[in-house]
């Protein structure tokens, strides 16, 4: 359990430092971060293989102690960062400790939070998926409503801690996804000060053929994975609650298993709770004839035609801004684990 804090362990965004008693005697101490702690940053990733600096910055860069004390100091920049350092036993080098985890989030421009998670291979299992609860907690805190992350589609741990928290997709590319998690309860909402125009998108896998040529289109997109990949969160709009994304969508399309009762459900309450809004949907079978749940469009199949079908709707973004998809520095933060 962690210990009482001491005023000392206060940091600026009020997080309290924490001290674990471990059962071989040793102590785990989770922290905020600072400039100072460049030095132990960089000797965590001094530690990882080549594999592990992939999975954290795509490729074997290995950070200077430049960047590692400006990551850091990302507290002074409006993010957050935590240090997790084992003190006691033979191996800790003098009274600092040993550096097993790290993890923080930058802000974006798009008024989200960027995050990623490094942890010593003999800690993982449990410090990375605790490290990232310190981070949804204190972002709360902090008025940030999601932690985006872009993870590579090989890191299955990272995956893991991060679906644990009813994810949705903003997008793929090159093997890499684009996951955000909400800070105040499931699901994420949209990024704030992304002023495009919003489409949700229900798709199995969270994946859908026209997520590029809706970015091309300045249209911001979220894929949503449906309510059986919901897992223990589920799905409020299923349960009679308000689901952030469709209540801030411009438009809404549905590409579930148009013959599932609960992919009729949930376009029902869509149409009830987000009236005006345009739903799209594939047809299904109603006795023995292709039918569209009334109140819907047909969604045309291929991803470029149906974006063609939503600018027509919803009207043409802009396709030279970028909708705030940048971290405050670029670079901060990216992969995990």
């Amino acid at each position: 359990m962690p210990s009482d804090p001491t005023d000392d362990s206060l940091s600026p965004t009020g997080y309290d430092a924490e001290l674990f008693e471990l059962a071989d005697g040793r102590q785990l101490e989770v922290r905020p971060t600072t400039a100072a702690d460049g030095a132990l940053i960089c000797e965590l990733y001094e530690s990882l293989t080549v594999a592990d600096r992939r999975r954290r910055f795509f490729t074997a860069f290995k950070p200077r102690i430049e960047w590692c004390s400006g990551w850091a100091d990302v507290g002074s920049r409006g993010g957050f960062g935590v240090v997790a350092i084992v003190h006691g036993g033979s191996d800790n080098d003098g009274d600092s400790g040993v550096v097993v985890g790290e993890a923080g989030y930058a802000l974006r421009t798009d008024g989200d939070g960027d995050l990623a998670v490094t942890v010593a291979a003999p800690w993982r299992g449990w410090l990375g998926p605790y490290l990232v609860d310190v981070l949804v907690r204190n972002a709360a805190t902090q008025g940030i409503a999601n932690l985006q992350a872009d993870v590579l589609m090989e890191n299955d741990p990272m995956l893991a801690i991060l679906r644990g928290r009813g994810p949705v997709a903003l997008g793929h590319d090159d093997g890499v996804v684009r996951l955000s998690i909400g800070t105040s309860g499931t699901p994420p909402s949209w990024p704030p000060l992304d002023d495009r125009r919003r489409i949700l998108v229900e798709v199995a896998g969270g994946r859908w053929s026209g997520e590029r040529e809706a970015d091309d289109a300045g249209l911001a997109t979220v894929m949503c994975p449906g309510p059986g990949r919901r897992g223990k969160h589920g799905c409020p709009v299923l349960e009679g609650g308000r689901c952030p994304l469709a209540d801030g969508a411009d438009a809404i399309i549905v590409l579930l298993d148009p013959d599932n009762d609960e992919t009729a459900r949930l376009i029902e309450s869509h149409r009830r709770m987000s009236p005006g809004v345009p739903i799209l949907v594939r047809r299904a079978r109603d006795h023995g004839e292709d039918t569209v749940a009334d109140g819907c469009l047909e969604v045309d199949s291929n991803g470029r035609r149906a974006v063609a079908q939503v600018l027509s709707i919803v009207g043409h973004g802009d396709p030279g801004s970028s909708g705030g998809l940048e971290t405050e520095q670029s670079g901060d933060s990216v992969g995990g684990l």
